[in-house]
Formats: structure tokens, C-alpha cells, sequence
């Protein structure tokens, strides 16, 4: 049992992991899962609900306990202690310039209630609340831009296992055709320099092979990577690039869209909410504050008798004079301006990515229609090639140079099919509606029959 246990154990290490198929909603899924940047995100909404929590709780009351022990022979020291504790006599007055070392415990109970902050905690509310709300669209935005970047990943790996199949095919035809032209050039049917002219074309399809599988395993690896996978785990990408329809409309209803929806923006808004809180809070630091304590005092000489006392009422603190108010201001306000400035221009840059992405995708489904046409020519070039040439009626060389033409307009399909996808994801995110819908579109777009 043993035996066949051990046995049984380096078969399977010494099978091939088989690979699975991965699918672009599965892949979003686990990349949404696995995200550092989604983590990050959810530790600083936290932070700062608490934060918001210590703002608010600043309007509470104030307690402290306090206490101390001191000894000395300071005259107005000793006189206030034995005041405080209960034991001043007549015999305190004849020693008051020159009393004995006097020996205080002292322990207090103090509370305070804040009446008027000069507007402080309001103000400080106010920024956390904003705080908060703008970490929840940022939140929001770095999802989207997660579930974007698995999509362009998931999209690129689909595209070079395009390229590398594509490619196979064409090596394979083309060993096939030089292995013909070998036999007939041993007849004298196929000119040497031909031939070899043919050879040199095979090796640069190949070159191609080689380059294009490197680029393929480097594409898994990053998604595996992006998706918390070892970086060697097999998948293959489970779809096909095909021509796609996604009924963009026009290119104005994703700009007054993105305008509306954008989480960036919402977020720069709200960081101007907390800047216009800080300038305020910075303008009205001069306003008194205003609060209401009470004290509850005990004091003894040996810790065996404890005389009370109590003191409450209201305190204002009014500050005069302080020289840092007119600069602190100012910086407020060159905050608030410089956070309105950074809103105008995120806006000017969400109408540069929608008109970017908008413009792109139309361009590449204009393309891919010409990239078909020019595949379809280049395949019936092919086939025209091969008879003519197995009559001896054309030069081996030109077939394959028929062959590199098939797979250079097929790669240029391919890519244009990609781009597709690509440009309407990428529209989507401009316009803040790259959700799970979105990418169940492209996920339909790129089934695999």
C-alpha cells in the first residue's frame, strides 16, 4: 500500500497541471476579491468613520481625574495647604513667614461642557462628514478602475492566444508547402534561391511564434498576478475575440453622463465641502469659547482625613493679539482655491477620457471592417497561390510570402477586435458605468460557441 501510495504520488507531480478555462466575469469577480487598492480603500473609509466619530463625540462632556502629592516650606504653599486641608489655626498664623515643610495629597474630580467653540466643532464635523463621503466615491471610482484593469488583462491574454494560435497555423501550412517545394526541387521543379528565399520567410514566421508564445505566457502571468493567483497557475482565457455591436450613441450623452456620475468628481467636491470647512474654521479661530466646568477637590496631610471643596461655573477664553490668525487664513483660503481649481480641471479631464475612448472605439470598429476585408483578400490570394504554385506556375517563395500577408491582416483583425472591447470598457469607466452589466456585455461579446 505503501508502495503504490508513493507510486501514485510522483505520477500525479509528474502530470502537466491541466488548464482551466477562465472566464472575464470570473476573472473580474476574483480580481475584485484579491485587490490591495479595494483593502486600502476599506481601511481609510474606516479610519475616517472613526474619525467623523471623534468630532462628533467632542460636543460630549469632559472628565478628568487628577491627583498629586507635594511637600514644601514655601510660605503662601503652606499657608493654602493647611487652608485646603482643614487645619489652619492661630498656630499657622505666628509661623506664616517661617512655617514647618507641609506635606498635600490632593485628588479632583473635573467636568466641563463645551458651550460655544466658536463654531469649531461644527466645523470639524463638517470636514469629517465630507471626508467620509469623498472616501466612498473614491472607493467607488478604484473599484471601477479594478474591475477595468482585469478587463484590459483578461482582454490581452484572450489576444495573444489569438496571435499564437494564428500564428501556429500559419508555421504549420508553411512546413508543409517547403516540404512539397523540397521534393520538387530535388526534381529541378523549384529554383534554389526560391527555395531558400521560402526558408527565410518560415524562419521570420516563426521568430513570430516564438515572440508572440513569450508574450502570451507573460500576459497569464499578469493576470494571475492581478487576480492574488501564483503567477504560474494555468488557465487559458475562455472566449473569442468576434465583431462586437455595443450601440454606442453619442459621444455628448457619455460626457453629460460622466459629468453627472463621476465618483472622481463627486469625490473633489466633496473635498471642497471640507476645504470651505477648514477656511471657515481658520476665519472664525479669533471667536471666544465659552464653556461650562465644575471642580470636586479633596486635600490631606496623611491620607486619613480628606477635607472637600467645589468650585463650578462658566469660563471664556477670548485669544488677542495671535499672530498666526491673518497667515492661517490666508492658507485656507489658497486651500479652497487650489481644491476648486483641481475640481475644474478633473472635469476638463473626464471630457478629454470620454471624447479619447469615444473617438477610439469608433475608429477601431471602422477599422476592424477594413481589417476583415483585408484578411478576406489576403486569404483568397492565398488560395489562389497554392494550385498555381503546384502547377509550377508560381514561385514557392510567393506562397509563403501569400502566408505572412494572411497572418499579418489577421493579426491586425485580431487586434482591432481587441480594441473594440477595449475602447467600449474603457468608455464605460469614463463614464462611470463600467458596473457588473458592462462587463457581462463584453463577457457576451467575447463568448467563446
Amino acid at each position: 500500500m505503501i508502495k503504490i501510495a508513493i507510486f501514485s504520488y510522483v505520477l500525479a507531480a509528474a502530470l502537466p497541471l491541466q488548464a482551466s478555462a477562465l472566464g472575464l466575469e470570473e476573472a473580474v469577480g476574483e480580481g475584485l476579491r484579491a485587490s490591495s487598492d479595494l483593502e486600502l480603500m476599506r481601511a481609510k473609509k474606516e479610519e475616517a468613520g472613526a474619525l467623523l466619530g471623534e468630532a462628533k463625540n467632542n460636543r460630549l462632556p469632559r472628565l478628568a481625574v487628577k491627583s498629586a502629592y507635594t511637600r514644601g516650606d514655601e510660605p503662601v504653599y503652606a499657608f493654602a495647604s493647611a487652608m485646603k486641608q482643614g487645619t489652619f489655626s492661630m498656630a499657622s498664623m505666628a509661623a506664616i513667614n517661617d512655617p514647618e515643610p507641609a506635606s498635600n495629597y490632593q485628588a479632583s474630580l473635573e467636568a466641563g461642557i463645551p458651550l460655544f467653540t466658536g463654531f469649531a466643532i461644527s466645523r470639524g464635523i463638517e470636514m469629517r462628514e465630507a471626508g467620509a463621503r469623498a472616501l466612498d466615491a473614491a472607493s467607488a471610482r478604484a473599484e471601477a478602475g479594478v474591475r477595468f484593469s482585469v478587463v484590459h488583462q483578461w482582454l490581452t491574454a484572450l489576444l495573444r492566444r489569438h496571435l499564437l494560435d494564428t500564428v501556429e497555423e500559419a508555421v504549420a501550412d508553411s512546413e508543409k508547402e517547403l516540404e512539397a517545394a523540397d521534393s520538387l526541387r530535388e526534381k529541378g521543379m523549384v529554383l534554389g534561391s526560391d527555395y531558400y528565399a521560402a526558408e527565410a520567410i518560415l524562419a521570420g514566421l516563426k521568430a513570430y511564434r516564438s515572440q508572440w508564445r513569450r508574450a502570451y505566457a507573460l500576459e497569464r502571468e499578469r493576470l494571475n498576478i492581478m487576480l492574488g493567483r501564483p503567477k504560474d497557475t494555468p488557465f487559458e482565457p475562455a472566449g473569442r475575440l468576434e465583431e462586437a455591436d455595443f450601440k454606442v450613441g453619442p459621444q455628448n450623452d457619455y460626457l453629460s453622463g460622466a459629468l453627472a456620475r463621476r465618483a472622481d468628481l463627486k469625490a473633489a467636491g466633496e473635498a471642497e465641502k471640507a476645504a470651505a470647512a477648514w477656511a471657515s474654521l481658520q476665519k472664525n479661530s479669533i471667536l471666544p469659547v465659552v464653556e461650562a466646568f465644575g471642580v470636586l477637590e479633596t486635600n490631606s496631610e496623611r491620607l486619613s482625613a480628606f477635607s472637600s471643596s467645589n468650585l463650578y461655573g462658566v469660563r471664556l477664553t477670548l485669544p488677542l493679539g495671535d499672530p498666526g490668525y491673518s497667515a492661517r487664513s490666508r492658507a485656507a483660503s489658497a486651500r479652497l482655491d487650489q481644491q476648486r481649481a483641481g475640481t475644474a480641471g478633473l472635469r476638463r479631464q473626464t471630457a478629454g477620457e470620454v471624447a479619447s475612448a469615444w473617438q477610439n472605439y469608433m475608429g477601431a470598429v471602422e477599422s476592424a471592417r477594413d481589417a476583415a476585408l483585408t484578411h478576406e483578400k489576403a486569404r483568397k490570394s492565398l488560395d489562389l497561390f497554392r494550385p498555381l504554385y503546384r502547377q509550377g506556375r508560381q514561385s514557392v517563395m510567393e506562397v509563403l510570402r501569400a502566408e505572412r500577408a494572411v497572418l499579418e491582416a489577421k493579426a491586425a483583425w485580431y487586434e482591432n477586435l481587441f480594441k473594440i472591447n477595449l475602447f467600449y470598457a474603457q468608455l464605460r469607466l469614463a463614464s462611470e458605468t463600467l458596473d457588473t452589466s458592462a462587463v457581462g456585455e463584453i463577457a457576451s461579446a467575447t463568448a467563446a460557441d
